[in-house]
């Protein structure tokens, strides 16, 4: 628990002293020294330069040794499999994808293991590996390490993440593609100073990641943020759960292109471009409606911020301008929270690594099922 509670608040903050450390804290100087001690000789922790001041020097820093461990992500999409090689700052060392031959999951592993194989020949020799992180697009069971449903790949009861650990000869973390994305961002990214934020993506699907006071919250089942499924038009277009008028199957980036291209030959984001009139009412109902929605979300969530992520971001600020107005009017009180787009794909790649790395700094975190827990350097394995 100290562990936990020392290394989050230098992730925070970027850095502390042993004196920082014991105030902020509460713990005694000897227990700060003892865990602080250890972690040095881990090599979660460097020890910072002392600069002088006014008064005389200031204490010793101690911040993350990111350079110290490698952490490996994987995220599954319905056409290829990316891999990220990422050191303990989920900063990325290289990163390779790979096309599965088709999307069952004996074929996407051995996707996985191929990419992985590259990336760890090339840089990863004789460095500790912290595990694997797998994102997949569905309910997942982090615990057990089953994908309990995708309905993207036509997956039920998987047991993925064992049987990329068994192909791997390493652990496996896995989690939802959106919580990690939310994940990521609330570790190191725009979400890295809030205990309470949510990551709103719109692309194939949408989903509401929400990490409330530091801990994704996934629900009883699993199904927690799974908001591109609550009912918007029950006459409207069939879902991939197999429902009609689910919000994602008429909002979803994907959908929108595709119900566009329904009727128009030019592209939506090429019809955007070139300020077709049609084209800005058609994004704006979209930015609209979930930016509605977005504001019950809110209310429920109660967060500090919102990074918004996705294919949908491209659409610009004729999505945008509609979805925050949307919010600001239909939230029960002013200001509602910000809203931080995220328009790279950075994170979504990171997100996978950083179920991985999250492990150091969650004491309840284990590889899924039954598999070979982390050796060598404590919560780490050598890489090949």
């Amino acid at each position: 628990m100290n562990r936990r509670l020392i290394l989050n608040l230098i992730r925070m903050t970027g850095g502390l002293s042993r004196t920082e450390l014991a105030e902020r804290t509460g713990l005694s100087p000897a227990a700060v020294g003892h865990v602080v001690g250890d972690l040095l000789d881990e090599g979660y922790l460097i020890a910072g330069t002392s600069q002088r001041n006014g008064s005389g020097r200031k204490p010793v820093p101690l911040m993350l040794n990111t350079a110290g461990h490698l952490a490996i992500g994987v995220k599954v999409g319905p056409e290829r499999v990316d891999c990220i090689l990422t050191d303990f700052g989920i900063n990325v060392i290289d990163s390779e994808s790979v096309p599965p031959a088709d999307l069952s999951p004996g074929a996407v592993v051995a996707a996985a293991a191929e990419a992985v194989a590259r990336v760890t020949m090339a840089h990863g020799a004789g460095r500790p590996i912290l595990g694997v992180g797998l994102s997949v697009p569905g309910r997942i069971d982090p615990h057990s390490g089953l994908c309990i449903r995708s309905h993207r790949f036509g997956w039920n009861d998987v047991p993925i993440a064992a049987m990329l650990s068994e192909a791997l000869a390493l652990p496996v973390f896995i989690e939802d593609d959106t919580l990690a994305f939310g994940l990521a961002h609330h570790m190191f990214g725009l979400g890295q100073a809030c205990q309470n934020f949510a990551a709103l993506a719109v692309g194939e699907g949408i989903g509401y990641a929400v990490i409330s006071d530091g801990k994704v919250r996934r629900g009883a089942v699993g199904t927690a943020g799974k908001v591109g499924h609550v009912l918007h038009d029950p006459t409207g277009p069939m879902c991939e759960c197999g429902r009609r008028g689910c919000l994602q199957a008429w909002y979803s980036a994907a959908s929108l292109a595709r119900r566009w291209a329904e009727a128009h030959a030019l592209p939506l984001e090429a019809a955007l471009a070139e300020h077709d009139p049609a084209a800005r009412a058609f994004v704006a109902e979209a930015g609209e409606v979930i930016g509605r929605h977005l504001a019950e979300w809110c209310t429920v969530s109660d967060p500090e911020r919102i990074v918004l992520g996705g294919e949908a971001v491209a659409l610009g600020r004729a999505f945008l301008d509609p979805l925050e107005a949307a919010l600001a009017r239909q939230f029960y009180r002013a200001p509602p929270p910000p809203v931080f787009v995220d328009d790279s794909s950075f994170y979504w790649m990171a997100g996978a690594a950083a179920v991985a790395v999250q492990q150091v700094f969650d004491f309840e975190a284990a590889p899924a099922g039954d598999q070979p827990e982390p050796g060598g350097v404590e919560l780490s394995t050598t890489a090949p």
